[in-house]
C-alpha cells in the first residue's frame, strides 16, 4: 500500500494482481514523506534496483495505526482521513478470478513436489479469503470506494494512463515481481472442471459482474 501525498494518490494493493510490480513502480516516484509499507526481502531488492524508496512512515507512531501490506480501503480512508482520501486519486489492481486462482495455486505451492489436485485446491479456505479480502480492497461496505480499479490483463497501459494522469515524473517501469512460480504454456481453463468453474464464479461474483470477466477470454 502507498499514500503519496508528494502527488496526492492512493495505491490499494489487492492480491495476485501483480501489485507488489506496480508498488515498486510507483515507490521511484515518491517522496520523503510519503506512506510505503514493506514487502519480501526479495521485493525490497528489486525495489533498490529499480531506484524505488524502501518502506517508511508505515509505523504506529506516527500513524494511527500500523499501515501494513494489503490494506483494506476502509482502514486506509480511516488512516489517511476523510479529507486526503476524497482529495487524493484512489486506484487499485483486479483479474480474472479463474486466472487468479490458478495463480495462487502455483504460488501456495511452489515448493511443494505433491501439490494437491486443484480441483481440491478451489474448495481450500485460502481462495476464498482471495475473494473477500480482494473485495475489500477496493470496496467499502459493499460499494466501489477509489476511482479507477485497473486490469490486470492491461496492466502497463493502464498505469501508464493513471502515471500521466497523475503528472508523475518519467515513465512507469513494472519489473515482474513475484514471477516464476508458475508454469509457463497452459492456459487457465485448462485446470479446471465444470465443479471447479462455478465454484470460483460464486466465491468472485462481484468481481465478474462489475468487470465483466467470463471465462477462458483472459479479460
Amino acid at each position: 500500500m502507498i499514500v503519496s501525498h508528494a502527488h496526492r494518490f492512493v495505491f490499494l494493493k489487492t492480491r495476485k494482481t501483480a501489485g507488489t510490480s506496480v508498488e515498486i513502480a510507483l515507490s521511484t516516484v515518491c517522496g520523503p514523506d510519503d506512506v510505503i509499507t514493506p514487502v519480501t526481502e526479495a521485493d525490497e531488492r528489486l525495489r533498490a534496483e529499480y531506484g524505488g524508496r524502501a518502506p517508511q512512515h508505515y509505523e504506529s507512531p506516527p500513524l494511527p495505526r500500523k499501515a501494513f501490506n494489503h490494506m483494506p480501503a476502509s482502514m486506509v480512508r480511516q488512516l489517511v482521513g476523510r479529507g486526503a482520501w476524497d482529495g487524493y486519486y484512489t486506484f487499485s489492481v483486479e483479474r480474472n478470478p479463474w486466472d487468479a486462482v490458478v495463480s495462487l495455486f502455483h504460488w501456495r505451492h511452489r515448493e511443494d513436489p505433491s501439490p494437491p489436485a486443484f480441483a481440491d485446491f478451489v474448495r481450500e479456505p485460502v481462495v476464498e479469503e482471495l475473494a473477500t479480502k480482494n473485495f475489500r480492497g477496493y470496496r467499502i461496505n459493499g460499494e466501489l470506494a477509489v476511482d479507477r480499479v485497473l486490469r490486470y490483463e492491461s496492466l502497463a497501459p493502464g498505469v501508464a494512463e493513471v502515471w500521466a494522469h497523475l503528472g508523475l515524473p518519467g515513465a512507469p517501469r513494472l519489473p515482474r515481481a513475484k514471477g516464476g512460480s508458475r508454469p509457463r504454456g497452459p492456459s487457465y481453463a485448462s485446470y479446471y472442471d465444470a465443479a471447479s468453474r462455478a465454484h470460483v464464479a460464486e466465491l468472485f461474483a462481484p468481481a465478474i459482474e462489475d468487470f465483466g470477466y467470463t471465462f477462458e477470454d483472459g479479460g
